[in-house]
């Protein structure tokens, strides 16, 4: 049988350096909450991987991860809940959340705005690889001088942590027109391209990502400003550099669910005359929903 209850207001919250709370909540239900576990699991990104953290558990709705690491500034803890039926061996998962600022009203319309705008209007079609910044240490690592100990490699991509990126991200954005340069050096000229992009508050974008166009052009993120609201993100800007086509960063797979022959680098509204009567069959009065096939679903009456 199906996963029957719910999770509600999973927050995660802490006034101290070494452990994070977890809390969560269950909606009303008639069921047996003794019929079903839940499970903690844990991920520098949204999107994961994750990994679990605890054991299955019962009728448990706090948990204290004291195992985290604070040297890294940047580094953000998202948490998912995994409640699993004993007798069927269903799962379902709730979350993910993080030690965030909630938004409110107004920061949630503006989010709202944002995205819109950049998906359905004047953005393109990206994907973010978040940089690994905690995990198991790649061979090339020593860990006496603390430092990678040769270049190029395929293990970790010059990260220092196996698999080195975690899980693709889709996100919508601009980027800024970059300007062409050449720097003459001992040992030949060499091109070097920067410029700054614009994207919405998800998800959060850190120095030392790469974000990848559908041209494949790839860029390192080296610097973030964001615009909050009562402390919660709804808009950033990062300062990317292009990576050299030659560099380890081009050997990071990326694969896909959709083939890249059936998706839109750009908003499909852009590159459709909604006064083509072509674009529509066995409709007498066109749905608005009809104009744009590839981004929305289309609606029977």
């Amino acid at each position: 049988m199906p996963v029957a209850i719910k999770i509600k207001n999973l927050k995660v919250t802490s006034l101290d350096l070494d452990f994070h709370e977890i809390t969560w909540e269950l909606e009303d239900t008639t069921e047996d909450v003794l019929d079903y576990t839940f499970q903690l699991l844990r991920s520098e990104s949204a999107s994961g991987p994750f990994e679990t953290i605890t054991p299955p558990f019962e009728d448990r709705f706090i948990f204290r991860d004291n195992i985290i690491q604070v040297a890294h500034r940047w580094r953000v803890y998202y948490y998912l809940i995994r409640v699993t039926h004993k007798a069927s061996g269903d799962t379902n998962d709730f979350g993910p959340s993080a030690k965030e600022a909630p938004p409110d009203l107004q920061a949630i319309e503006i989010r709202r705005h944002v995205n819109h705008l950049f998906r359905e209007h004047a953005g393109r079609r990206c994907w973010l690889l978040p940089v690994r910044t905690f995990g198991q240490r790649c061979e090339c690592w020593d860990p006496i001088r603390q430092k990678r100990t040769r270049s190029g490699c395929r293990l970790c991509f010059d990260t220092g942590f196996v698999r080195g990126y975690l899980s693709p991200i889709e996100i919508w954005g601009q980027i800024d027109p970059s300007p062409k340069t050449e720097q003459n050096t001992n040992v030949g000229p060499q091109h070097q391209t920067n410029t700054t992009a614009r994207f919405g508050y998800f998800p959060a974008i850190k120095p030392r990502d790469v974000l990848v166009e559908f041209e494949n052009k790839r860029w390192r993120v080296t610097s973030v400003t964001q615009t909050e609201k009562a402390r919660a993100r709804i808009h950033q800007e990062p300062v990317l550099h292009q990576i050299p086509e030659k560099d380890i960063e081009y050997t990071i797979p990326l694969l896909m669910d959709q083939a890249l022959k059936d998706m839109w680098s750009s908003p499909s509204r852009n590159f459709t005359n909604p006064q083509n009567l072509e674009n529509f069959e066995d409709e007498e009065i066109p749905s608005v929903f009809s104009l744009y096939p590839s981004t929305y679903p289309r609606t029977n009456r």
